[in-house]
């Protein structure tokens, strides 16, 4: 059976052994004509490829959407397949996407996630056991469906229509990219056959540190998507044991038998399965939504639910932070700073020596350098509270005089990071990118 190139692109940030592995794990996939693979160092740490494997090295940001994105650029088949380093597909994967036709309308299809075998570390059972990247846990988002990018199929005319990741992030890109990727028109569908394994985090630090960066994630598409609100998963615990011990001590019904089926409250009470459940929880990522697995012996429960409380809690601390990679290099003077609303709007080239200042990204990406623009959206909750501290403690006078003054436009606090930015430029110029910019601009030369 004929199919369209495919473009596998895999991007890469881990140590030169783990390269090796994972272009190991490249050439494992089978290629027909027309089909490439492409594998994008995004850390620095490999020095050649071998025959069949594209080495590209993209590392200007430390960040999966920048490597997919450089890897895209480099692509040249009808679809591209996105395949992460920590992923070991089936020799026969790309067959296995095209055993069945793809209606035009898709732009994307997910494939499945399994967990890689051997899991011999308390933190691979435990993501293995949880099975946060179930694909179809995912696809049953309750705001609108997501994949992730581990295994992810794009054509790449949507893929080009949307402008691809955006970067200047460091999680979450998948799931804005998937939401996109369905406003703009097309579909979303998940192949979970279609399935390479995946090795979960195999250290709780690791674990620790991944959870905060997905929290990180999602409180930035919090305050990216209206509508959406970031449950934590604790809240969600405490609401599901305080109901639990209501319904304890409400009396029953004397007959299950007179009953035609069991009750809401009961279908409530039960445990959550993908035909008992209408979906998951709005985040599918965090350590209690779901289990993919048989239960736990007792003693790993045990360790399961200290992590469950441990995971809890570094997601209510990665809920405050911004969600920014690390950048490297030196950043470039500034001799001016636009201040815009969405930007990029169009082409909008940005001359050497200014920066943006920009309320939001808009639905399609630009081709811009993210180092030089920087995004209220990404502000997280601690950079907007300490930076608001610190500008009253540094210019009290005019912090109280905006407070008491600005009726209009966004508050202090949702400003004050953009203010401790600006400190750092001093003599760079703020313009506004349009005339409805302009009373944001005197407040941001005021307050700085």
């Amino acid at each position: 059976m004929s199919r369209p190139a495919v473009s596998v692109v895999m991007p890469f940030a881990g140590s030169p052994a783990e390269g090796a592995e994972a272009t190991r794990a490249l050439l494992e996939v089978t290629t027909g004509a027309g089909d490439e693979r492409i594998l994008v160092d995004n850390a620095g740490a490999i020095d050649d490829a071998p025959d069949g494997v594209q080495l590209l090295r993209a590392s200007a940001e430390r960040s999966p959407a920048h490597a997919r994105n450089a890897g895209a650029r480099r692509a040249t088949g009808e679809w591209i397949l996105f395949l992460d380093a920590d992923c070991q597909a089936p020799p026969d994967l790309l067959a296995r996407y095209f055993a069945e036709p793809i209606e035009a309308a898709v732009g994307a299809v997910a494939g499945g996630l399994t967990p890689a075998p051997g899991l011999d570390t308390l933190a691979a059972r435990y993501g293995a056991a949880k099975g946060f990247l179930d694909p179809g846990a995912h696809l049953a988002h309750p705001y609108l469906p997501r994949a992730v990018a581990a295994n992810l199929l794009v054509r790449r005319a949507a893929f080009e229509a949307l402008g691809g990741f955006f970067e200047g992030l460091r999680a979450a890109e998948d799931t804005d990219f998937s939401w996109r990727l369905q406003r703009a028109g097309w579909t979303l569908v998940a192949r979970p056959g279609v399935a390479a394994t995946h090795r979960y985090r195999s250290t709780v630090g690791d674990l620790r540190r991944q959870w905060r960066g997905y929290a990180a994630g999602r409180a930035w598409l919090g305050r990216r998507y209206a509508g959406f609100s970031p449950e934590p998963a604790l809240w969600r615990a405490l609401e599901r044991s305080t109901v639990a011990r209501v319904r304890s001590a409400v009396p029953r019904a004397p007959s299950a038998a007179a009953s035609p089926g069991p009750s809401e409250d009961d279908h409530d009470a039960l445990p959550r399965s993908a035909a008992a459940s209408p979906g998951p929880s709005e985040d599918d990522h965090d350590a209690l939504s779901q289990s993919a697995a048989r239960p736990p012996a007792r003693a790993s429960r045990a360790a399961f639910l200290a992590l469950d409380v441990v995971l809890g809690l570094e997601e209510l601390a990665g809920l405050t932070l911004s969600n920014r990679p690390r950048r490297s290099g030196a950043a470039a003077p500034v001799r001016a700073v636009l201040v815009a609303d969405r930007f990029p709007t169009g082409a909008d080239p940005l001359a050497d020596g200014v920066r943006v200042e920009a309320a939001r990204r808009p639905e399609a990406v630009a081709a811009q350098d993210p180092g030089r623009v920087a995004y209220r959206e990404d502000d997280g909750e601690l950079a907007r509270v300490g930076a608001l501290a610190g500008l009253l403690a540094r210019h009290p006078g005019r912090a109280l005089r905006d407070l008491a003054t600005a009726r209009d436009g966004p508050a202090l606090r949702d400003i004050a990071p953009a203010v401790a930015r600006l400190r750092r430029e001093p003599d760079a110029a703020l313009q506004p990118a349009d005339d409805g910019q302009r009373a944001l601009v005197r407040r941001l030369d005021a307050l700085r």
